[in-house]
């Protein structure tokens, strides 16, 4: 902390008295409270014009001398104090302006009402010292007689003074506005960088977290169509499958039929060469008859196992045709298999094709529900932009609202203390007067011509403060007015920033319906489009559940067949074994017979020999 020595204590204004703490390292706005603060602490110690006339009609004339020195010691104490007051204002500002705190218009509001008080005390100390002269003059011109050079040197040089005081006041005064002005342009600038800044920042978060939903979206809808394609190798490669084996069926059956017709040709071939042998035997029979008359007998056992013979060769012709019936229901099956299979291929391929066109039609939908939804995300996002905007310019205007106001009424305050302060000078002029003529009443006749000239010259004085009262109330009359003009154009543009308010209010409610209309649209057509994409994957799945049971079918179906196929294989294996038994039963009968015929010639020719 530095300690500052400061003067006026209203007793003895020493400067050793007083004394005020600014901190070294304290904030601009700190050290601009202690600045307003230490305003009104001063005007405690200024002396009182009520003291200043008492000083004057004092009994005895010395006393009075030394006291009216001793009130001018105090004014000029009082007066130094106030200016010594002025730099450290000064320096408070600079420092704020250097600091770019973050001070509040309240406390800039004080720091330039508190510099008004400053100035106002100085005036005041100035005509205070100004009429402590005038006295101490008189009073010494009544003990010592007139001395006009002197004194109207000394009056000179309390007037140069004095203006030389009042320049330097309004240059620090020009340059305390120039710097408030630096300190309020570099605050709106920072405050629009924080703004833009922020703004930025938002829109850079909602850019990210749009761009993370989108990433994720995207991520999803690559699994879900990496899933798909994984579905429709697999479906693919059943397919193919199917088909091998359908072909794999086919070769095997039609590999089968073959081998069947073969078989069938030989069984054929091997019937007519049997039938060939029969008929030669029984022409042989035939012809010989007349000569086996007598061994009819024993051809009759012959003859009964030769119609058992007929009979199962009867029976076998049957067996052979019901064998070609099955064979040829059978090829009729194949046929009927292989035209299913064909069409349950081609129906799967469709469905494919069909499931592939729907697919491309489903992306080409999303893609263009994307790009819908880029473009309503687009226009909420420019939505909501131009409604933080407005949002912005409502506020600036709420302050500058409450800014005027706040000076409205400070102009008001001001033109009633300026109210009170003519009326209070009017007052303590005709009390002056009041005193001069009491004054002049008691003079004696023997300084007549003394009193005589003083009394011009304070008729004179007076005359010159009521020309410069004159002057002053013209002033604050003309000052008035401009106030009066000045509230007037700012109760218009106030009533105008009204209207404004109240359209952009309007604006910004129509603004915010359209947004909330559009933002339940973009709602509806997304959720109708969930749930169109929700009814599509549904019939989607379900086609693809309805072609998994089809196709679970067709497996059964033709592992159904196969069995078929293999079963009906065995029997016309067994069928075949059974023939096979049986032409080798009827080879042996025939070779029996052919034996015994053989026999029977042998005998004939060796009996008829």
């Amino acid at each position: 902390m530095e300690v500052i020595q400061r003067a006026c204590c209203p007793t003895s204004y020493r400067r050793e008295d007083l004394t005020y703490y600014v901190p070294l390292r304290s904030t601009a706005a700190d050290r601009a409270s202690q600045a307003a603060q230490a305003v009104p602490r001063l005007s405690g110690y200024l002396p009182q014009p009520s003291v200043l006339r008492d000083y004057r009609f004092k009994g005895d004339v010395s006393s009075t001398k030394t006291e009216l020195e001793a009130a001018l010691r105090e004014a000029e104490l009082a007066s130094c104090s106030v200016e010594l007051l002025l730099p450290l204002l000064k320096n408070t500002v600079e420092g704020i302006g250097l600091e770019h705190a973050n001070l509040s218009a309240s406390n800039l509001k004080k720091i330039f009402e508190q510099k008004d008080i400053l100035s106002k005390e100085l005036d005041t100390f100035n005509r205070v010292k100004l009429a402590l002269e005038h006295l101490i003059k008189q009073t010494d011109y009544e003990q010592t007689g007139p001395r006009p050079p002197c004194l109207l040197k000394d009056l000179s040089d309390s007037d140069s003074e004095n203006r030389d005081l009042k320049k330097k006041v309004l240059e620090k005064e020009t340059y305390i506005q120039e710097l408030s002005c630096l300190f309020h342009n570099e605050k709106e600038s920072a405050l629009k960088a924080n703004r833009f800044s922020q703004s930025v920042k938002v829109v850079h978060d909602r850019l990210q977290l749009q761009i993370q939903k989108r990433e994720v979206e995207n991520e999803r809808l690559k699994e879900h169509i990496q899933s798909l394609e994984t579905q429709i190798a697999k479906w693919n490669l059943q397919v193919k499958m199917n088909k091998q084996e359908a072909v794999a069926v086919k070769e095997a059956s039609r590999q089968k039929a073959e081998a069947l017709k073969k078989a069938s040709k030989v069984y054929r071939q091997r019937l007519r060469h049997f039938t060939g042998d029969i008929e030669q035997l029984t022409s042989q029979i035939r012809d010989q008859e007349a000569k086996l008359s007598e061994a009819v007998s024993a051809s009759n056992d012959w003859k009964s196992r030769y119609e058992k013979i007929a009979i199962e060769k009867t029976e076998l012709e049957v067996q052979i045709e019901t064998m070609k019936k099955q064979i040829s229901h059978l090829l009729e099956d194949l046929r009927k298999m292989e035209t299913h299979g064909k069409n349950s291929c081609e129906e799967i391929l469709r469905k494919l094709h069909s499931l592939e066109d729907e697919n491309e039609a489903l992306n080409i939908e999303n893609v263009k529900l994307k790009s819908t939804l880029d473009a309503l995300k687009d226009e909420v996002a420019s939505v909501e932009n131009e409604l933080v905007e407005l949002q912005e310019v409502e506020k600036r205007q709420k302050a500058l609202v409450e800014g005027y106001r706040t000076q409205v009424q400070k102009l008001e305050e001001a033109a009633a203390m300026v109210k009170s302060r003519c009326k209070n000078l009017l007052h303590e002029n005709k009390l002056i007067i009041n005193k001069k003529n009491t004054k002049l009443e008691k003079v004696d006749g023997n300084y007549s011509l003394l009193t005589k000239l003083s009394l011009e010259e304070e008729n004179h004085l007076i005359q010159l403060k009521c020309e410069n009262l004159k002057e002053k109330l013209e002033q604050m009359d003309a000052e008035n007015k401009e106030l009066e003009r000045k509230l007037a154009d700012q109760e218009e543009f106030l009533k105008h920033s009204d209207l404004e308010l109240r359209e952009k209010a309007a604006e910004c409610t129509a603004l915010s319906r359209q947004l909330e209309a559009a933002l339940e649209e973009g709602r509806q057509k997304v959720s109708e489009e969930v749930e169109k994409m929700s009814s599509r994957e549904r019939a989607l799945q379900m086609k693809i559940s309805d072609l998994e049971t089809e196709l679970r079918k067709k497996n059964e179906e033709q592992n159904q067949l196969v069995g078929n196929m293999s079963t009906k294989a065995q029997h016309q294996d067994i069928c075949l074994k059974e023939i096979q038994h049986s032409l080798e039963k009827s080879e042996t009968q025939n070779e029996s017979i052919k034996n015994y015929l053989q026999f029977l010639q042998i005998s004939y020719v060796t009996m008829f020999r």
